[in-house]
């Protein structure tokens, strides 16, 4: 091995290490309870030294594409503070198998979380009479409303809330967040509290407090909208005892985790010889732009005019929304290639290797880290079967920008991925745009540069276009899986 290479081996075997200590030493000091065969899913976080039914008890509702874990932050704030925290996956949602319906959508999800806490109460650690809520997006609802049908909840929390109508007297003690970077939020939650504004001397508090320089998902990870949802829960129940401050740092610790993953798996690639190269036949920059942009749009605009025609898209394999995003990628990227007419070879198995290396390291690091950070990533039996279809759906895309990117070095590299980013999120804007029942896409484009940065990081097409497709769609479709719910 080269010295390079010991080093990235070196490196990446430190990052992991303390990120895994960091990530788990989270939980120090808590009893974590996960009841995974319940419907829905609950895991309840408590004190450690907690007596059973001793403390408040604060159910944590998820939004659209959401869940349980990624309400994990507020989870850990609560309980350190020493309050018993209730959270659940929502139907279609994370590990719950029974499908999203539309239909009922918030008579069902109210529904959820009335079963969460009659299973949390199975336990003996609930304390039924002094329950608050906390929601965020579509979870705000399911808490305004429990709140409106439950008057003697003591505290509703609603995070990035959408536009509601409710009885002005109701619910008690109501704190609304947003973020500054979600001006439509913040527009909902001020219209909810101007409709009330009357009633608010009579009934409780009622107060709506703007979170700086975070959007509708980096909420959930701001220390300050946590610290905020604990003040208020003290202000309603009084200071636990036991009480400690925890400020959650997990993201920080998470994304060291994916560096060292990312290292690793480098360290890796050094020791394989390169694999094949697909090439544009040396077609011109503007021309690579022009093709991949070209794929995207028209992709948007196929699966609009089929929607008129009466084709649903927005739910392929029984994916809602994220089934279309699948197709999306998949046509975009048949597209591109008819237009590139690249020259294709036959992949070696080092290729093939590196691939599957790639996404190991994207697997381990963003996946199973973010299993206790941000989502649930151990797909369920009814979403992992999906996986290979998926994969194979959106392959097209990213053997595309492997072969559009081939050659690029560093600064190329963040230039394409710039340009990549842009692409895919100009076209599926433009496919809410033209269908805004879509709408739910819009939460995650700020995302999208994330997603495609993330996989770039671990691997380039320099490692050869076969390598950068496979990683790129095995890794995007589970990840695609992990996050939408199943309808």
């Amino acid at each position: 091995m080269t010295r390079k290479t010991v080093s990235y081996f070196s490196l990446g075997i430190i990052f992991v290490i303390i990120s895994v200590w960091q990530i788990f030493a989270a939980q120090q000091g808590l009893k974590v309870i996960n009841l995974h065969t319940t419907n829905p899913p609950v895991t309840i976080l408590t004190p450690l030294d907690a007596e059973p039914g001793s403390r408040p008890t604060v159910l944590i509702a998820h939004g659209f594409a959401g869940s349980s874990v990624l309400m994990r932050g507020f989870a850990l704030t609560l309980a350190h503070a020493g309050y018993t925290a209730v959270s659940w996956d929502f139907q279609g949602h994370g590990t719950n198998p029974h499908p999203f319906d539309l239909s009922s959508e918030s008579d069902q999800l109210l529904q959820d979380a009335m079963r969460a806490l009659v299973e949390a109460e199975s336990t003996g650690l609930i304390d039924a009479q002094r329950i608050a809520i906390i929601g965020h997006s579509m979870g705000s609802g399911v808490a305004l409303s429990y709140g409106i049908t439950q008057p003697f909840t003591f505290a509703v929390i609603a995070i990035s809330p959408g536009y509601q109508f409710f009885n002005s007297s109701l619910p008690y003690n109501l704190l609304l967040m947003a973020g500054s970077l979600e001006p439509r939020f913040v527009a909902n939650a001020d219209n909810i509290i101007s409709r009330s504004e009357s009633d608010i001397a009579k009934v409780s508090e009622r107060k709506l407090v703007i979170i700086p320089n975070v959007e509708h998902i980096s909420i959930l990870f701001s220390p300050t909208a946590q610290k905020t949802a604990r003040l208020w829960l003290d202000d309603a129940f009084g200071s636990q005892p036991g009480a400690s401050t925890y400020i959650d740092r997990r993201m920080i610790w998470f994304g060291l985790g994916i560096l060292g993953f990312a290292f690793l798996a480098h360290a890796g690639m050094q020791v394989i010889s390169s694999g094949n190269q697909i090439t544009a036949n040396g077609k011109p920059l503007w021309f690579r732009m022009m093709a991949m942009l070209a794929g995207g749009i028209s992709a948007t605009i196929i699966m609009w005019l089929a929607g008129l025609a009466g084709i649903n898209l927005n739910q392929v394999l029984g994916l809602l929304v994220g089934g279309y995003i699948l197709l999306w990628f998949g046509l975009a990227g048949v597209i591109s290639l008819v237009i590139l007419r690249p020259q294709i070879t036959r992949p070696k198995m080092i290729e093939l290797g590196k691939g599957l290396l790639a996404f190991a390291a994207l697997w381990l690091g963003v996946g199973l880290l973010g299993n206790f950070v941000w989502l649930p990533w151990l797909l369920i039996p009814q979403r992992l079967w999906l996986w290979i279809p998926g994969s194979i759906i959106i392959f097209s895309w990213f053997i595309s920008v492997g072969v559009v990117t081939t050659g690029t070095r560093l600064s190329g590299k963040i230039g394409w991925w710039i340009y990549q980013s842009i692409t895919v999120i100009l076209s599926l804007y433009l496919a809410i745009i033209l269908s805004p029942s879509l709408g739910f896409i819009f939460i995650i484009l700020p995302l999208v540069p994330v997603m495609i940065g993330l996989h770039m990081l671990v691997i380039s097409s320099r490692h050869g276009a076969w390598a950068y497709g496979i990683s790129g769609a095995m890794f995007i479709a589970w990840l695609l899986l992990a996050v939408f719910p199943l309808q």
